[in-house]
């Protein structure tokens, strides 16, 4: 099982735009409209399936919101922010 990282250790090594909220990281990607938010999310289901490390994700008109964790560790992992990055790098 993979270790928890300590908030410290999270808020250190978050990508920009990234925020802690108790035991999850999360983002909230802006689009020009509701199709671009849909395919950005199918973008990062994609991401997550192959890393088998599924993620919350709120579509809303303009918006997308990710949310990981890793819920077998109890919190936030390397994996998690390993995942968090490669969604930036899909924009």
């Amino acid at each position: 099982m993979a270790e928890t990282l300590s908030d410290e250790e999270v808020e250190d090594r978050l990508p920009p735009a990234w925020e802690l909220e108790d035991d999850e990281i999360v983002r909230t990607y802006g689009f020009d409209d509701y199709l671009a938010g849909v395919a950005f999310a199918s973008e990062v289901g994609e991401l997550a399936d192959e890393a088998f490390h599924h993620p919350t994700i709120v579509i809303e008109y303009d918006t997308v919101e990710v949310r990981f964790t890793s819920h077998e560790a109890g919190g936030v992992t390397e994996q998690d922010l390993e995942l968090a990055a490669e969604c930036d790098a899909l924009r």
